[in-house]
């Protein structure tokens, strides 16, 4: 992680914990951890902003008790539909803004459709229904991944963990 940090020496650092998101307009770099959680990076250069989150599950209204208006970015669809919004009202377009989807690991002993499978599932979806392009994505297997979130270039780095490092 140093060896990062020296590469963006004058860039905020943010470590996104389940259940959070940000949106920025300066130079950060954000960094996560994720199991079968999903984040979703969004980067529009043009207006100078970019935008992580970190769900922990797939879809708000299959969560009856839960209120995604208290936790937006807890639920895969909402956190993406409320950072589309914080972005159109700056009125960046859609087609401006670059998509990345990460996370959504199994374990080997998981039912055939997991909540990892269901949060990536749920990810391209609700990104394809918006519109919003996604340009890479590293989704799946059994493993967790660390990634870093260079918000000035758009650029991801990531770490594939040992199965010890799932959320």
């Amino acid at each position: 992680m140093q060896g990062l940090l020296d590469r963006f020496p004058d860039h905020k650092l943010r470590f996104l914990n389940v259940a959070q998101g940000i949106l920025v307009d300066c130079p950060t770099v954000a960094h996560t951890v994720l199991g079968s959680c999903v984040s979703v990076t969004f980067f529009a250069p043009k207006a100078g902003l970019a935008a992580i989150f970190h769900a922990l599950l797939p879809r708000a209204a299959e969560y009856r008790l839960h209120d995604p208006e208290q936790a937006p970015y807890k639920f895969v669809d909402t956190a993406i539909e409320l950072l589309a919004a914080r972005f159109a009202r700056r009125g960046v377009a859609f087609s401006d803004i670059e998509c990345k989807v990460f996370g959504g690991a199994s374990a080997l002993f998981a039912e055939e459709m997991s909540v990892g499978c269901k949060n990536v599932e749920v990810a391209f979806a609700t990104l394809s229904d918006l519109g919003l392009r996604v340009a890479a994505s590293n989704v799946g297997g059994d493993a967790g991944r660390k990634i870093v979130f260079s918000t000035s270039t758009g650029e991801i780095f990531m770490r594939m963990l040992k199965n010890g490092g799932r959320k």
